[in-house]
């Protein structure tokens, strides 16, 4: 259910007229102080302002793949418990983004240096096993092996989780190796299944030999 100030606007007219003329009476931009109102009531509730994404599937297509899916990995694991199940996707993050707007001196331009116009990407590789445990954070960020940030940086980097370069900071079968042997080899005890994206460098022969080793 897709919920806007004007959803609640409409359910005060129908409902609660009389507090909207009594409210608005005592404001001086009646229509903006409302609006106002009912942003900040939004946001104590837990709702935030979010573009709408546009699904190519109806919710109805998306819980009924869900339940397939759900049903065949129980028909193919049965005996599998779930602290033994791990979930693993990617998600690129871009940071240092430039502003559409900016504030500029009256009559002065509002140019940037090409160098203000890129922002900057890496990957997170996030981890959880079926019974709700979060593993380490992999990122991945943009470098060459053995240069500055890889010497340099990564010791001031937050402890507690895990970090690797590549050139353009995406996941490849170097990167994704050194995942499994170094983050995920940890946390598995006892046989286990590993649900990961359909990318080359997950399906490789060599990366089912070092889950199988794990």
């Amino acid at each position: 259910m897709v919920v806007t100030s004007a959803h609640m606007i409409q359910f005060l007219r129908v409902d609660h007229m009389a507090w909207i003329e009594d409210y608005m009476a005592t404001r001086k931009n009646e229509y903006n102080a409302l609006l106002r109102l009912l942003q900040r009531f939004a946001d104590r509730h837990g709702f935030s302002k979010q573009t709408v994404c546009r699904q190519k599937k109806s919710q109805k297509d998306l819980e009924e793949t869900r339940a397939a899916f759900a049903k065949q990995f129980h028909t193919d694991h049965p005996n599998v418990a779930m602290d033994c199940v791990f979930n693993a996707d990617e998600t690129g993050i871009t940071y240092d983004m430039c502003p559409n707007t900016i504030r500029a001196v009256r009559g002065g331009g509002s140019y940037v240096s090409n160098s203000e116009r890129h922002s900057y990407r890496m990957t997170a590789l996030l981890t959880v096993r079926g019974d709700g445990v979060k593993l380490p954070i992999l990122f991945v960020t943009r470098g060459v092996a053995d240069g500055a940030i890889e010497l340099n940086e990564f010791a001031e980097y937050p402890r507690g989780h895990y970090y690797a370069i590549q050139e353009k900071a995406w996941m490849n079968g170097t990167v994704w190796r050194y995942y499994l042997r170094e983050v995920l080899a940890l946390h598995i005890e006892d046989p286990s299944v590993l649900l990961a994206d359909n990318f080359d460098s997950h399906v490789s022969d060599e990366s089912d030999r070092i889950v199988g080793e794990g």
